[in-house]
C-alpha cells in the first residue's frame, strides 16, 4: 500500500531503512512514493544521498496519511475482535527432502487445526525470494542465518551422522580418524558443485577434511540408497537415518568426533502487522520440531 510505505519512509528518514521494516527494497519503496508523487501530482519528499526531508505538500499530507492509517487499523482490531482465527492462502517455501519428512506432516496436522488456512508448499532447494515471489515464510536450513529484512525463528539443529554399511565396513575398513577418510569412497552431495570436504568440529574450533568418491548427487535420499547399498561412507541429517542406525542397516561412524552441524529454521518477512496465519504456522511448527527432532541445539 502506497499510503504505508510513504509513511514507513518518513518514520524511518529513509528508503533502506523502511525497506527493512516493510521487507521490501529500496527501489521497490522508492518506486511506490515516486508513482505516488505522480498520482497527486506533486513533489512529497526532497532526496539527498544522505537525507530525506519533507516538502510543505508532503507534511500536510504525511499527518493525513497517519490519520488515515489509524483509522484502518482502528477498523482492523475491530474486525480482528470479531474473528480471531486464522485464514486465508499460506505459501511455504522448503527443502525437499525435509518436505517429504517433515514439513508436509507438519502442515497437514497444521490444517486439522486450522481448516480455513489453505497451504501451498514448494518442496524444493532452491533458496527463494520471499518478497519478490509472494511466499508468506521458508523453511532453510544453514549453519546461521543473518537478514535483518526477515524475522528468523530456530526450529531444531541438523546433527550429522557419518554413517555407511556393514557390507562396506568388511570389505574397505572403519575409519578410525576423520584424515583416513580420504583413503574411503564417500558418497558426495553436490547442489551445484561437489562438496569435497567435511567439517568436524573440536575443541580448537571448525576444521575441513577433505574427501573424495566416485558417487555424487543432489539429494540426500540417494546418497542414503547409495550407502545402504554399500557405495560408501555418507555425511548425513540425523534424523534421516535414526531407523537405519537402529537396525543395523547402516554403521555410526567417528562418534567421538562431531561432524559440523547446521540448523533448521523458519523464516518469514518483517511486517507491521504479521499475518495471523503466518504467526499461527510459525508457532505450530516450533512445536512440531521440538517434539520431532528435540532440542535447538545439537548433543554434545
Amino acid at each position: 500500500m502506497p499510503l504505508v510505505v510513504f509513511v514507513r519512509a518518513v518514520d524511518d528518514k529513509g528508503f533502506s531503512a523502511a525497506a527493512r521494516r516493510l521487507g521490501l527494497t529500496p527501489s521497490a519503496v522508492s518506486k511506490q512514493v515516486a508513482h505516488l508523487e505522480e498520482r497527486l501530482g506533486t513533489r512529497l519528499l526532497r532526496r539527498t544521498t544522505h537525507h530525506l526531508s519533507l516538502t510543505e505538500a508532503g507534511s500536510i499530507f504525511y499527518q493525513r496519511c497517519q490519520r488515515i492509517l489509524g483509522e484502518l487499523e482502528d477498523a482492523r482490531l475491530a474486525m480482528a475482535a470479531l474473528d480471531e482465527r486464522p485464514r486465508g492462502t499460506l505459501r511455504i517455501s522448503a527443502p525437499a527432502v525435509l518436505s517429504e519428512l517433515h514439513v508436509g506432516t507438519a502442515v497437514a496436522a497444521f490444517q486439522e487445526s486450522f481448516p480455513e488456512v489453505q497451504v501451498e508448499l514448494e518442496a524444493s532447494d532452491r533458496v527463494v525470494d520471499l518478497v519478490e515471489e509472494g511466499f508468506d515464510a521458508a523453511v532453510r536450513i544453514a549453519g546461521s542465518l543473518k537478514d535483518s529484512a526477515l524475522v528468523v525463528r530456530r526450529l531444531a539443529a541438523e546433527e550429522r551422522v557419518l554413517c555407511a554399511s556393514p557390507f562396506y565396513l568388511q570389505r574397505a575398513g572403519r575409519p578410525r580418524a576423520p584424515e583416513e577418510l580420504v583413503r574411503h569412497e564417500c558418497l558426495l552431495f553436490k547442489p551445484g558443485r561437489v562438496v569435497r570436504e567435511w567439517q568436524f568440529q573440536g575443541p580448537e574450533g571448525t576444521r575441513n577434511v577433505r574427501v573424495q568418491g566416485r558417487f555424487m548427487a543432489n539429494n540426500n535420499l540417494v546418497l542414503r540408497q547409495a550407502a545402504l547399498l554399500g557405495r560408501g561412507i555418507a555425511n548425513l541429517p540425523r534424523y534421516l537415518v535414526l531407523e537405519e542406525l537402529r537396525s543395523g542397516a547402516l554403521v555410526a561412524l567417528l562418534t567421538e568426533h562431531v561432524v559440523a552441524h547446521r540448523y533448521i529454521y523458519l523464516v518469514y518477512p518483517h511486517r507491521q502487522l504479521t499475518p495471523l496465519k503466518v504467526r499461527a504456522f510459525a508457532d505450530f511448527l516450533v512445536r512440531y520440531f521440538q517434539r520431532i527432532l528435540g532440542q535447538a541445539e545439537p548433543r554434545p
